[in-house]
């Protein structure tokens, strides 16, 4: 019996034997875990807000525009201005005046458009200094094609010593800015310059402003029977277009070159003119014939336009002749 209670008590304590989980199984466990704990730790992260430190406010600025540089044509633009002569009729350029002084600026504007200028149009402040004028004001008269006006601005000397620079156009009616230049489009000025050094208003004596500048420039073979406009650099423009030279050869001389349309020019020599030079030099109509090619010889113009400019005879090759150009502008 001892033997029997022993064996039947050591049965029902026999351990029950663990089995280790294979490699499969905690792959499955830890991978069910990972994405158990990101559901629950899972949130929208903030959207950042940036907030500006500091903003700029800009300066108020007098919005009046122009339109942009064109290509110059031969079509003539309805409203167009041009210097005048003299172009400064009082208070030529760098004119020194005391400080808070009274003074009139004069131009002398023509009219080279197509429209004519009523009462209506004004000369308006552009840029630079006003100088203490009404910035718009009516023409005094009515200016027709091919006539000039004196355009007059009564104006103040700032209280503090500088150079100062106002700059004014034309506006028809529409509001559209127009001005000088061959494009029509370049505003004409008063520069001046405060000196605590001046006692008394000095005597002016009116002069021409010329500040040029380069307008046309590039090179053109001539053939028999070509004609030239150096206004606009093109050769050829066909009918309607104011062309300002024309080349012949094979005559009695052989090689002549004539102007039209009211250009002048001269022979200036070996040297290249500046534009000082050709402005003043004696121009004339008279053509220019040679029977040899005089390779590097300039020659001052005044186009059909009245912009001065120079030529050079560079080379020729046959019945051809070819000259380099250079046309200045005022803006």
């Amino acid at each position: 019996m001892l033997v029997g209670l022993l064996t039947a008590c050591r049965d029902t304590a026999v351990e029950t034997e663990m089995v280790p989980p294979d490699a499969t199984e905690l792959h499955q466990t830890a991978a069910f875990r990972a994405t158990e704990d990101a559901a629950r730790t899972e949130t929208a992260l903030p959207t950042q807000t940036v907030t500006p430190i500091s903003s700029w406010t800009p300066e108020p600025t007098i919005d009046r525009t122009r339109s942009s540089i064109q290509t110059p044509t031969s079509e003539s633009a309805c409203n167009q201005a041009a210097a005048g002569h003299p172009f400064d009729v009082t208070i030529p350029d760098d004119t020194i005046l005391a400080p808070g002084e009274s003074f009139s600026k004069t131009w002398r504007l023509e009219n080279v458009g197509t429209c004519a200028w009523s009462r209506v149009y004004t000369v308006i402040y552009f840029s630079g200094n006003s100088l203490n004028a009404y910035q718009t004001q009516p023409l005094a008269d009515e200016v027709a094609p091919g006539q000039a006006i004196d355009v007059t601005v009564d104006m103040v000397a700032p209280t503090k010593t500088g150079v100062y620079q106002s700059n004014w156009m034309l506006s028809d009616p529409e509001g559209n800015l127009f001005g000088i230049g061959p494009n029509g489009d370049a505003p004409f000025w008063v520069r001046i310059e405060v000196s605590d050094a001046v006692t008394s208003t000095p005597t002016i004596t009116p002069t021409v402003t010329t500040t040029p500048i380069v307008y046309q420039e590039g090179s053109v073979t001539l053939a028999n029977g070509d004609q030239f406009d150096l206004d606009a650099g093109a050769l050829n423009p066909g009918v309607g277009a104011t062309v300002d030279l024309a080349f012949t050869y094979g005559g009695d001389p052989q090689y002549l070159l004539e102007v039209t349309n009211g250009a002048v020019w001269a022979v200036f020599g070996e040297a290249a003119p500046g534009f000082g030079d050709c402005n003043s030099a004696e121009l004339t109509g008279n053509a220019i014939g040679f029977e040899t090619v005089p390779t590097g010889t300039y020659i001052c113009y005044q186009t059909s336009g009245a912009l001065t400019g120079r030529l050079m005879i560079d080379s020729s090759s046959g019945e051809t002749l070819v000259l380099d150009y250079l046309t200045w502008s005022i803006p």
